[in-house]
């Protein structure tokens, strides 16, 4: 009676605990609008007891409805702005897949002691790395600093959060195709929205001021979907469809899946999303068996096609062919220039502070804030992490990223499935943080998702085999 005494009052404290973060930042960062927050704080609620029911009675199901929620309510919040006219930078439900993924925390605590020692060391770097930069963050930037902490940590707990769970490779299966079927789903609906244009994606495109997704008109934008923009969209997407393609079994709507969810990967114009699915694919090839390296190239030799015949007949084929040929031209690109000349002047920047300026001064989360200083858009994850952490702890958790790569290459040689997808997962984490930082948000989620896969299934087993190989 005393254990299960204790259990409620653990799910009743983290309930009540992101519930109440959910309050505080969704009041003083939501639009003064009491039956929209009403409504909204309705949304949150209905989906904390969701949560909470499957880390309770359905644990296999709860990681896929996270990975859903970070992927969906962008959208839900387009569409209670759309309802209500009025536009929000953030509200209550920017923080719902935040507070959903807090009741991770209900496994983790009741199994703390399971944790792998490795991953203990990369959950103290990274929570020492956090905690630095929320430090010195916080009293400049306030409740920027705080979404921001949450931005990276929530998809962490998902890394942690696995290693505790002693879940058998049908689990780990099927939590791989559910990316597959939500990277459908989110391409389906983005078609749809690239050729017709939603009354409440075309409010959002007029209300939010990003002029670089294109005009607010069917099949004259970037496609976004369902996800904040192309950008994150196309990391997303990228993944999801390198996971369908490396392995059948990880595979939704099969082929035909696939052709979907790289149709809405080139219509997001996204280059990095494009390479990010290209680095995982040549990854996980150099490391996979023989077999699988054939059916994989079959795979390829037939998206190849597609793309050769089948694209130049499809709405926006010109939009994708004239982005597709800026790679073997960058000097000419303006983007790319921009970027140049961005990288120069924030190492000036980084010279000058090497400390670091602390969580909340960049990215999505720097909107919350009216201080001059932030920078909102960011194009170098390395140079975003300096710039964030500072030199010493920046450094540390880019090391921390290196290790992994050269940790799942070694076990790779013992183990073919989960560790080549994850050193493929951790080479992309590198050659994409040349462009962006995707570490936090919902590329974070499937990045640290897909490498926790790797300790759970090898930690029985798999270390003693690589000492052996040694």
């Amino acid at each position: 009676m005393n254990s299960n005494l204790r259990r409620y009052i653990r799910i009743f404290t983290t309930l009540s605990g992101a519930i109440g973060l959910g309050l505080i930042i969704g009041v003083l960062c939501s639009v003064n609008s009491l039956h929209m927050n009403l409504l909204q704080f309705t949304v949150l609620l209905c989906m904390m007891f969701i949560s909470l029911y499957l880390s309770i009675f359905r644990q296999n199901q709860l990681l896929p409805f996270i990975v859903l929620t970070w992927a969906l309510s962008p959208e839900v919040r387009r569409i209670i702005d759309w309802l209500f006219r009025t536009y929000s930078e953030v509200s209550i439900i920017s923080i719902l897949p935040h507070c959903i993924s807090l009741t991770l925390l209900i496994p983790i605590i009741k199994n703390i002691g399971l944790i792998n020692k490795r991953v203990k060391v990369i959950s103290i770097i990274m929570g020492v790395t956090l905690a630095y930069g929320f430090i010195i963050g916080f009293p400049r930037y306030g409740m920027s600093s705080l979404f921001e902490l949450l931005n990276y940590a929530v998809p962490f707990l998902i890394f942690i959060y696995i290693n505790v769970c002693n879940l058998d490779n049908d689990v780990r299966n099927r939590w791989l195709r559910s990316i597959s079927f939500i990277g459908v789903l989110v391409s389906v609906y983005g078609i749809y929205q690239y050729l017709i244009l939603p009354e409440w994606d075309q409010f959002w495109m007029l209300n939010a001021g990003m002029k670089s997704i294109g005009a607010p008109e069917p099949q004259n934008f970037r496609l976004f979907s369902t996800i904040n923009s192309p950008g994150p969209t196309g990391a997303f997407l990228g993944i999801a469809l390198a996971i369908m393609t490396v392995n059948a079994k990880w595979r939704a709507f099969g082929l035909i899946g696939m052709m979907l969810v790289g149709f809405a990967l080139l219509l997001t114009l996204v280059r990095s999303g494009w390479i990010a699915y290209i680095v995982i694919i040549l990854a996980y090839l150099f490391r996979s068996q023989l077999k699988n390296k054939m059916m994989l190239l079959a795979v390829l030799a037939v998206i190849g096609l597609a793309y050769q015949f089948l694209l130049p007949i499809l709405p926006g084929a010109s939009s994708i062919t004239s982005r597709v040929s800026t790679l073997s031209s960058l000097e000419e690109d303006h983007s790319f220039n921009e970027r140049i000349s961005f990288a120069s002047n924030i190492l000036s920047s980084i010279k000058e502070n090497p400390i670091g300026r602390g969580l909340g001064s960049t990215g999505i989360s720097s909107k919350i804030s009216n201080n001059s200083g932030v920078v909102t858009s960011f194009d170098n994850g390395f140079l975003n992490i300096f710039y964030t952490f500072g030199l010493p702890l920046g450094l540390a958790l880019i090391a921390t990223l290196c290790y992994l790569a050269v940790y799942f290459f070694k076990l790779s040689r013992i183990e073919k499935e989960y560790s080549s997808l994850s050193f493929a997962i951790s080479v992309a984490i590198l050659f994409l943080l040349t462009g962006s930082n995707i570490i936090p948000g919902i590329a974070g989620v499937l990045l640290w998702l897909i490498i926790g896969l790797t300790f759970i299934s090898t930690t029985k087993h798999g270390e003693t085999e690589l000492r052996r190989a040694h």
